[in-house]
């Protein structure tokens, strides 16, 4: 039964797409969560009609970066936040 659903839902290509954006969006918040030095940053996130922007503040650096460039994507606003702090070098 699972499997008709699934193949029900994969049916259709935005569908899918968006199915997949979600569930990577979740493992990535999943990551950071079980990550002791990822949960020593705060951060905000929200969506404007011309995509995802957010900030967030270091504890460790002691400051702020702001991200005012729309991004795609939670999951790409999140991305984009951790390269400003370093951490995806």
């Amino acid at each position: 039964m699972i499997n008709w659903i699934v193949r029900q839902l994969f049916r259709w290509d935005s569908l899918r797409s968006e199915l997949l954006a979600e569930a990577s969006m979740y493992n990535s918040i999943t990551r950071i969560m079980k990550d002791p030095e990822s949960m020593k940053t705060a951060a905000a996130f929200w969506e404007e009609q011309d995509g995802w922007k957010g900030w967030t503040k270091s504890l460790d650096q002691n400051k702020y970066f702001f991200n005012d460039m729309p991004e795609h994507s939670l999951e790409d606003a999140m991305y984009m936040l951790d390269t400003m702090e370093g951490k995806n070098d």
